[in-house]
């Protein structure tokens, strides 16, 4: 350990993990806006040229950031990069390599398809695409164990091109905050403990509970009308989710409901009532499905 910290160019794992998951988040992000800018003018070519514009951000991204300052963004947020003594050269071939291989990854189906029409081929041309598939993965696997044990070299390709992590700043001492690491703990481990604990909650029983302290106007509205009779039109929405009634069911009143959530609420709690006009489900024999009149 003391070996490790004396180390100038001593660069931890969990730091250049994190770089390469902090890489695909920056290029998500690109990607997000590239969409949202041609979301309102249709996104069928979008789609259809997908990995062709995922291989030009990524070739961009990595372009102006790995070549020309010798570190992807998610090194420059955690202060590391690539050695001084690595060529532009070298990163070039870096870059290009990863942006074909992935590009490759992706229109592998077509372009076997698009070379050859004989079968045969196409299916010997598959073969050694999804063999030479498996080796790659095999040789991850290999790599991490190897990066796991030694430090250096995270990914295959970095390995093949001897890109080694370096720190940005030698001299500089990094210090750690445990406090901020308390904090981002218990959060999460209170947001893990309330999306165990508020599915369990009956939530329209509460309601049910506030709506007897609480008069409504549609209620007072509903309550003289002596048999009411519930119409479903391509307009009508669920009274418990306001959306569009999925297999639609009415209960003894004027309103619809989604035949999951009537059944769900009045299984949950039996005194369940018509969020809009309170009426009570006195028994499942009143919850009918209903058709568009």
């Amino acid at each position: 350990m003391s070996s490790m910290v004396g180390n100038k160019g001593y660069v931890p794992r969990i730091s250049q993990l994190d770089s390469l998951f902090l890489n695909r988040e920056a290029y998500s992000m690109v990607k997000n806006q590239l969409l949202g800018a041609v979301k309102y003018i249709g996104q069928t070519f979008v789609t259809i040229l997908e990995p062709e514009i995922d291989a030009a951000l990524q070739y961009l991204i990595l372009k102006y950031t790995v070549e020309k300052g010798k570190s992807s963004v998610g090194q420059q947020l955690l202060q590391i990069k690539y050695e001084e003594t690595v060529s532009t050269r070298r990163l070039h071939s870096y870059i290009i390599m990863l942006v074909v291989g992935n590009w490759i990854k992706h229109r592998a189906g077509l372009i076997t398809y698009t070379v050859t029409k004989n079968e045969s081929v196409k299916e010997a041309t598959s073969q050694c695409l999804s063999g030479f598939e498996i080796v790659f993965k095999v040789l991850q696997v290999i790599n991490l164990l190897v990066f796991l044990q030694k430090g250096s070299y995270p990914t295959v390709l970095e390995r093949l091109f001897g890109l080694r992590n370096v720190p940005a700043n030698p001299g500089s001492v990094r210090r750690i905050s445990y406090t901020y690491f308390t904090r981002e703990l218990l959060w999460h481990g209170f947001a893990e403990l309330l999306a165990f604990i508020l599915p369990l909650i009956n939530v329209q029983y509460f309601h049910s509970i506030v709506r007897k302290f609480v008069p409504s106007s549609s209620e007072n509205d509903h309550s003289s009308e002596d048999e009411p009779k519930a119409e479903f039109v391509l307009q009508t929405t669920c009274v418990v989710c306001n959306n569009n009634p999925v297999l639609p069911h009415s209960f003894g009143c004027c309103h619809i409901a989604c035949y999951y959530c009537v059944y769900s609420s009045y299984s949950s709690d039996p005194l369940f009532s018509c969020p809009l006009c309170g009426h009570q489900i006195e028994n499942k024999v009143q919850i009918v499905p209903t058709y568009v009149s």
